[in-house]
């Protein structure tokens, strides 16, 4: 059996970023809170846990302490609230999402009704809603478009969505619409990811997806491999069995954007345990990568 790790794996310069500076934070004695997960990996939100980086899920639970912005952002209202009672906000919002939330604010300012691609249940699209002020419509794919035109629109993406979808959704708007300014606020790493991931898919019999099960850029990666082969979505090791792999040639692992190192070295050394190989690595760096990008 041959595994293959796709070139651009697990995490990217937001989610590095956000750790970082949430690292950093926890030097400092006094409590310290995310409102809402950091990022959407289980496994992390609970290593932060460990250095004293606590989860809040409601701001006006949240007096007089240190607040760390998540990656995804936060709504204006619970901006505003964090501050109203007393508390120090460190943002370590992803400068992707705060692009896309500017682009939001810019577009809503000059009285453009605005179309997200995006899951409105998301946080980052939440967060993108709460600095609108006029028409906006959040669809999740191109097929919820509405039947109807306009005079003038703007049209901008959740960071973690698919280019060509976001390319689908403009073609069936451009015969609707007199005027349209679009922002594409799919973020690189995203996109590398995606490509990685799909050439990968196209060599294997099966593709295992390692993230969070609230990530929707992991969730994205499980669905474009479902389209070119067969797929295990797992956050950890503990979910392979040997009757899952067995009888597969050759398997390609991916992971989302959340997805810490040794999650992905978990998961290939249990690969090998499984199936009989006493091979293991302590560092993603030994794993076999495919270096074939293109799609």
């Amino acid at each position: 059996m041959e595994i293959l790790l796709a070139e651009h794996s697990g995490f990217c310069f937001g989610v590095k970023r956000a750790i970082k500076i949430a690292m950093e934070a926890s030097d400092n004695k006094q409590p310290i809170y995310t409102l809402g997960p950091l990022i959407h990996s289980p496994q992390m939100v609970n290593e932060l846990a460990e250095h004293g980086i606590r989860l809040a899920e409601k701001p006006e639970d949240l007096h007089n302490s240190t607040v760390i912005v998540r990656s995804h952002g936060i709504t204006l209202s619970d901006r505003e609230m964090l501050i109203k009672n007393g508390n120090t906000l460190i943002d370590a919002t992803c400068p992707f999402v705060s692009k896309a939330q500017d682009f939001v604010k810019k577009l809503c300012s000059e009285d453009y009704p605005v179309i997200i691609m995006g899951d409105k249940t998301h946080p980052e699209v939440i967060a993108m809603l709460s600095y609108c002020s006029t028409e906006t419509l959040v669809v999740n794919n191109p097929d919820e478009l509405p039947e109807r035109s306009w005079k003038k629109l703007g049209v901008l993406s959740q960071t973690t969505k698919n280019m060509s979808m976001l390319q689908e959704l403009v073609g069936r708007l451009v015969p609707n619409v007199e005027e349209m300014r679009l922002f594409n606020t799919i973020c690189t790493a995203t996109t590398l990811r995606q490509d990685a991931t799909i050439a990968l898919a196209k060599k294997c019999d099966l593709m295992i997806i390692i993230g969070g099960r609230n990530s929707s850029n992991t969730k994205m990666l499980a669905t474009l491999c479902a389209g070119i082969t067969g797929i295990l979505h797992v956050e950890t090791a503990d979910e392979i069995y040997a009757e899952q792999i067995s009888s597969h040639h050759r398997i390609g692992l991916t992971a989302g954007a959340s997805t810490p190192d040794y999650l992905i070295v978990d998961v290939y050394n249990k690969i090998n345990e499984l199936t009989g190989n006493r091979t293991s690595v302590k560092s993603v760096k030994d794993i076999p990568v495919n270096k074939e990008e293109s799609c």
